[in-house]
């Protein structure tokens, strides 16, 4: 008898142990695939290099609602690719999914010969931060020259983060 409940339970008992991971849709249209002008975001890599890059922003207009202290603020992030002359080749937005159940991210592209997983994110302007696996290698901010810069603008704060990795993965 108590075998019998223990069988029972044992589906409520396990599923919080089973993690789905985020698959990420690429919604770049082909007219947005051009080259990236802003630095921060992309800079031209050798062949076989590709840069993985997140942008974050946050705006706030004022709206003068006393009730309400961030009426008038929202903000986005995005994850982008790009190839190694800098023109866009995937965008990513976590938001704009509507299954946003957080990391791991996972993105899949028929031209990626692997799999790239956002593992660690941190979508604070300001304090923008990710960790990536992909093929045998981790990349993150802070390292090999991966660097967050300010590019803001007005009302609107931007954060732009990125690194680079080898498309074919780090030699063995």
């Amino acid at each position: 008898m108590r075998f019998q409940q223990t069988l029972t339970l044992l589906p409520f008992l396990v599923a919080p142990l089973v993690r789905a991971d985020c698959q990420l849709g690429n919604v770049i249209t082909d007219d947005e695939k051009t080259v990236e002008s802003e630095g921060a975001l992309c800079k031209p890599q050798g062949e076989g290099y590709y840069t993985f890059a997140m942008q974050n922003s946050l705006v706030g207009v004022p709206t003068f609602d006393g009730d309400n202290a961030f009426a008038g603020v929202t903000g986005s992030s995005a994850f982008i690719i790009y190839d190694n002359a800098c023109n866009r080749v995937g965008v990513y937005g976590p938001s704009n999914e509507d299954n946003d159940c957080g990391i791991p991210y996972v993105i899949m592209e028929n031209w990626l010969p692997y799999v790239l997983t956002v593992t660690q994110v941190n979508f604070a302007v300001g304090g923008g931060d990710f960790t990536f696996s992909y093929a045998n290698g981790e990349y993150m901010i802070g390292e090999n020259q991966a660097t967050c810069e300010d590019i803001s603008e007005g009302l609107r704060g931007v954060e732009a983060c990125k690194t680079a990795f080898p498309l074919n993965g780090e030699p063995e």
